[in-house]
């Protein structure tokens, strides 16, 4: 375990929690979970706990988004929390809350927070997307 200052951590958080949004666009969700912890949590909806937990609300981002990517737009890191503002874009090729697909290019920003342990592994998250302008963009809202 390294010993960090608490501005030592934040730099090595922040960049994890960027090396981890990159491996999720490049959809090497393998890679992407090595930078959460084994008892990983979301903790703003109920969800399995663990790496496998993670996995596999990655792998159904990409499987009913095909083509999603994240743009990080800002990124504040201060010792074990980073905050980040992102916008997501991908093409509506599935069904999503039920309504079929559009072929339009979805755009939706969220907003996640990670806890990170000792080792600068994500250990709890939460998140916060703007499911209004998705349910708008494929015309489930007017």
């Amino acid at each position: 375990m390294e010993n960090l200052n608490a501005l030592g951590k934040a730099k090595r958080n922040k960049a994890n929690y960027l090396k981890a949004k990159e491996a999720f666009n490049q959809n090497k969700v393998d890679e992407c979970i090595l930078f959460y912890a084994p008892n990983h949590e979301v903790k703003s909806k109920q969800s399995e706990k663990g790496r496998e937990g993670i996995q596999k609300f990655l792998e159904g981002l990409h499987e009913t988004w095909a083509d999603i990517q994240i743009t990080v737009e800002h990124c504040v890191a201060e010792e074990n929390w980073v905050m980040g503002r992102s916008v997501a874009t991908a093409t509506h090729s599935k069904t999503v809350l039920g309504v079929p697909p559009t072929g339009k290019k979805i755009v939706a920003t969220f907003w996640d927070l990670h806890l990170f342990d000792e080792d600068g592994l994500i250990i709890e998250t939460w998140n916060l997307m703007d499911n209004l302008a998705i349910m708008q963009q494929i015309g489930l809202l007017k």
